[in-house]
């Protein structure tokens, strides 16, 4: 289906350009010139050595923000447990032009030694592990200015060119929250609990993670109370604030007693409501499709919502996401990531795909159940985007490289994309999805690599995907299908030979593929399993072959050359005879089956995922053992020497 559909790739580049990329686009354009951070952009290994020894519990935010300007000032309370044998103190990121004020460690009034960024307050006794840490840090200064507002830094203000409204907000993701407030920044480090209390002009509302509790008055001030108790990594705490209305609504998912506050805080604009409150309005539909799918949505007992800002696209803040524009894709986007990034969020910034991958293929399920129609043409522009260049994998080789850590085509698209042909290797939606929620279960509240994917999915599946895994998140590149057939009366056989876009990487994907046969009396699509540079193919079909459509519905990312009908294609002579006696039975099979064939043969059995399960050279007949294998479906295929493939089909073991 790659040269197909020329007007629906058209408008579905278009509708990527526009909507698809938005998380990405913001996420790398917010921190890609940050010259004041290190190459690495990491804490020095001392430091990570000091924050690796406290597990932190909790965080109380207590801040003076303004929509007028960038300063910040306040403080900051830790509370965590030491997890090392002894640690001697205290240790912290805040961006170097802010000042502490002071630190009040355990109770203690304590000196402060700062190095750049990092900041390292001593114990008067070291502590033992398990002993509570209770660290208040007072601080004052302007957030740095590097990218400008619609770009973003870890703290931002600005104009919307839209509305005309000012609003000022946070994005944290990677390394950023420092920029705002002190800060471990471990993404295995969630905290348990947090309350962000923002005081600011009376005529603003800040948006937050959590639930409102309080809106106190403070003179000519408002301060916004939100509290948060289940686990949120450092990335995902988040302040927006504006001259907001507060636009809610409730989705209902289907099982779940109560119902869900949707709240939107949009800008108070007389124009701003009315434009945006269909996209928001579809949000309740969405939050109740993906708790179909994915479990009930993780926050449940607080909220979901947007704080609209003059952010270039959007983020995923726990419980609220910071959005630039609304639409249909962003919306689904970022919602998804509520289950992805915020309820598992990626182990390492080497697993991103576990965030954004996820998310995008979030879209792709929004499409196909509430707007299928656009599901088709979503995930071809997909498959073209990330063919646009020979290589590149789904992990990330590189932590220390924003623009690579959201490359839109590998971690997003690709991420996506490599879902779907999960999706398709397992052949089962009931088992796909509940892998999902079974992954989704086993991590919850915590962080996962691909590793823990790859394992958790095999778990629930019972499948071994270790190959699957290696080549399409671990390797690099792409399969193409140069296909040829030809058809004598009821005799149909095809060649399919394999070229691949990056052979140093990958040199042959082993996969399940789809080819759908346009015939005379009607299309049917067959299945079958490409696991050779050149595999071959025979089936007995009814009609007339009038053409092939490879891959039709888009499951495998592949180019295609042809499909050419070639009448000189060989074997088709004495195929017949061969293949009245190539039989394997019994199918289903318990125990032992039987393999014939004419003269010499080879027997080689796949499972679902295209790992070789056995492979023999047999003469006339042969008898295997199956009964050492797990109960599912299997690939055969018999080769012969006068004939590359006699048979292949399907063998069932109970």
């Amino acid at each position: 289906m790659k040269k197909i559909i020329v007007a629906l790739s058209i408008i579905s580049a278009s509708m990527q350009a526009q909507h698809k990329y938005a998380c990405a686009e913001t996420k790398i354009k917010s921190h890609a010139n940050n010259a004041n951070r290190t190459t690495s952009m990491l804490a020095s290994p001392f430091l990570v050595s000091l924050e690796d020894q406290y597990d932190l519990k909790f965080y109380h935010l207590n801040l003076n923000l303004s929509i007028n300007n960038k300063d910040v000032s306040g403080n900051v309370r830790s509370l965590a447990t030491v997890t090392s044998a002894s640690l001697d103190s205290f240790a912290f990121e805040l961006y170097n032009t802010y000042t502490i004020d002071s630190v009040l460690l355990n109770g203690v009034n304590t000196a402060v030694s700062r190095n750049g960024d990092e900041a390292r307050v001593p114990f008067t006794t070291a502590l033992t592990q398990g002993s509570l840490i209770d660290a208040t840090v007072y601080y004052h200064g302007t957030a740095p200015t590097i990218n400008g507002p619609q770009a973003g830094d870890g703290y931002n203000n600005g104009t919307s060119p839209t509305w005309n409204n000012k609003s000022a907000y946070t994005l944290s993701e990677c390394y950023h929250a420092y920029e705002w407030f002190p800060s471990k920044q471990q993404l295995h480090d969630k905290i348990d609990s947090t309350w962000v209390f923002v005081t600011t002009d009376s005529t603003n509302k800040v948006g937050s993670n959590g639930l409102l509790t309080n809106v106190v008055v403070v003179g000519n001030q408002k301060r916004f109370e939100w509290k948060n108790n289940h686990p949120i990594d450092y990335y995902l705490i988040s302040v927006a604030l504006a001259q907001y209305i507060d636009y809610s609504i409730y989705a209902h998912p289907q099982g779940y007693s109560d119902s869900i506050l949707i709240q939107n805080y949009v800008y108070n604009n007389p124009a701003t409501l009315p434009y945006v409150k269909g996209i928001l309005d579809s949000t309740k539909n969405l939050v109740e499709l993906f708790s179909q799918l994915y479990g009930l949505y993780p926050w449940a007992d607080q909220k979901y919502g947007h704080c609209e800002t003059v952010l270039g696209g959007g983020m995923e803040h726990q419980t609220m996401t910071t959005i630039g524009g609304f639409d249909f894709t962003t919306v689904a986007h970022e919602l998804g990531h509520q289950w992805f990034g915020d309820k598992v969020t990626c182990g390492t910034w080497h697993d991103i795909a576990m965030n954004e991958g996820f998310a995008t293929y979030t879209q792709y399920l929004a499409y196909e159940h509430l707007e299928p129609n656009q599901a088709a043409p979503y995930m071809l522009a997909a498959h073209n985007n990330i063919m646009s260049i020979y290589n590149g994998s789904v992990y990330n080789p590189d932590t220390t490289n924003e623009n690579r850590i959201f490359d839109s085509r590998l971690s997003y698209d690709k991420g996506s994309a490599v879902l779907h042909t999960l999706r398709f290797v397992i052949n089962n939606d009931s088992m796909f999805f509940r892998a999902y929620r079974n992954y989704l279960q086993q991590f919850a509240y915590s962080t996962a690599t691909v590793a823990d994917f790859e394992t958790s999915v095999q778990n629930t599946t019972g499948l071994n995907l270790g190959q699957f895994f290696t080549q399409w998140f671990y390797g690099e590149g792409y399969p193409t299908f140069n296909v040829r057939w030809n058809q004598v009366g009821n005799n149909f056989i095809m060649r399919s030979i394999q070229t691949v876009s990056d052979a140093s990487v990958t040199p042959l994907f082993i996969t399940p593929i789809q080819y759908t046969l346009q015939r005379s009396i009607g299309d049917t699509t067959i299945r079958v399993m490409h696991q050779t540079d050149t595999a071959w193919y025979n089936f007995s079909v009814a009609g007339t072959v009038t053409g092939i459509i490879v891959d039709s519905a888009n499951w495998v990312i592949n180019q295609v050359v042809g499909p050419t009908h070639d009448g000189t294609i060989t074997g088709i002579s004495s195929y017949s005879k061969i293949e009245a006696e190539t039989s394997v039975y019994p199918n289903p099979a318990d125990n032992l089956i039987m393999v014939k064939s004419e003269g010499d043969f080879t027997f080689t059995l796949y499972d679902v995922t295209g790992k070789l399960i056995l492979t023999k050279k047999c003469n006339t007949a042969e008898n295997f053992d199956v009964s050492k294998y797990a109960s599912g479906m299997y690939f055969y295929q018999i080769n012969s020497q006068t004939i590359s493939a006699i048979q292949t089909g399907k063998l069932v073991i109970r």
